[in-house]
């Protein structure tokens, strides 16, 4: 219970000395607080306020938003064990290159809404996601400081983002596959195709094991991927629940397959370096993806862009976007229909022209 106690009374040798009226009370820990006051008026307010906040569990240590943003975000983070290796890298070098040289300093309880404007401000010349991913994370870890009980509410919770940068997806034509194919080192061609056809993510195809490949039913097992975020080749968890799938192999890639398992896989992976060793994805993308890019003359193509090819090639051949979404291992068919729906030019023409199966005879215009 707060209550407020006259100290000059109770304490004599006080009198006329110091503030008068002091409010005691034990928190949520059962540590007793006190807080000294000029007025019995501010004092009891302020008993029954911090009373009020007890009761209803919406206590917050007076102290605790006075420590620096860069105190408590490191210990946010440190506490994030359940951060990929590759987000945790990302967040680690955003917070460093950006967030805690902007406001480290600035204690919690200061942060405002025009700090995030500001700090947003701040990257003028940026690409728009680089500021929208900092914001996010700030907001991220603000949020956590609400749910400990250290602010009352986020600042930067309404604080405008810049728009998202829309990469549209570049997909190789038939043609251009072939070519890119032809170009890149013959240890990878296997390697390049199957990233075209099964439209894997880079991590997801580079840890492919051997006994995840059932070539007599022709399927493609996802269990697991690769990751090289922390500095090494290491097996990692998949991205999402929605990851792990098996995809179906067309004959002419089971066949190129089968000879790459009898030729060039190891007993740990199916694709290797020529010297065995796990892929990396920056030693790969420099000695192999861009001279193939280079002699086959189409520039601006990252690897990436094989897995917008793997939709581009089920489009053409009739796939219902559920199908394509279970394929590339989307959580949600949203995300597909958002990433690629504008390569589905035939689907409202297709509506039109069903409709006039079902509908054009019963509302016809008699000549």
């Amino acid at each position: 219970m707060a209550t407020v106690t006259d100290r000059w009374k109770i304490e004599p040798d006080r009198y006329g000395h110091g503030k008068r009226y002091q409010v005691r009370y034990r928190d949520d820990s059962k540590n007793w607080r006190r807080k000294a006051f000029t007025n019995k008026a501010d004092a009891t307010r302020y008993a029954t306020s911090v009373q009020h906040q007890l009761d209803s569990g919406l206590f917050r240590d007076p102290k605790s938003g006075t420590v620096p943003f860069a105190m408590y975000a490191n210990a946010w983070f440190a506490s994030r064990v359940d951060l990929s290796p590759s987000t945790n890298n990302s967040y680690r070098g955003c917070l460093d290159n950006h967030i805690l040289p902007a406001i480290g300093r600035i204690e919690l309880s200061r942060l405002r809404a025009e700090h995030g404007r500001t700090f947003i401000a701040g990257f003028a010349g940026e690409k728009g996601a680089t500021a929208r991913k900092a914001a996010m994370l700030v907001s991220s870890i603000l949020k956590s400081a609400v749910l400990d009980g250290i602010l009352a509410s986020n600042p930067f919770a309404h604080v405008a983002l810049p728009k998202a940068n829309q990469t549209v997806p570049n997909p190789f034509e038939p043609d251009e596959l072939q070519a890119l194919i032809a170009a890149i080192n013959p240890w990878y061609k296997c390697f390049v195709l199957s990233a075209g056809i099964l439209g894997t993510r880079w991590g997801e195809l580079a840890g492919l094991r051997p006994q995840s490949i059932d070539l007599l039913h022709r399927r493609v097992h996802i269990k697991e991927q690769l990751s090289d975020a922390t500095g090494s080749p290491t097996i990692a968890p998949l991205k999402t629940a929605a990851s792990h799938r098996s995809i179906s192999i067309p004959k002419f890639l089971a066949t190129q397959l089968e000879q790459q398992l009898a030729e060039r896989s190891t007993q740990e992976f199916v694709f290797t370096t020529s010297s065995g060793e796990p892929l990396r994805k920056s030693n790969f993308n420099r000695r192999d993806w861009q001279p193939a890019i280079k002699t086959s003359q189409l520039y601006g193509h990252k690897f990436h862009d094989l897995r917008a090819t793997a939709v581009a090639l089920a489009i053409a051949e009739g796939a219902h976007p559920k199908a394509i979404q279970q394929r590339l291992g989307h959580a949600s068919i949203t995300t597909t229909l958002n990433t690629y729906g504008h390569m589905f030019p035939s689907l409202d023409v297709d509506i039109a022209d069903r409709l006039d199966v079902s509908m054009g005879t019963a509302f016809a215009i008699a000549n």
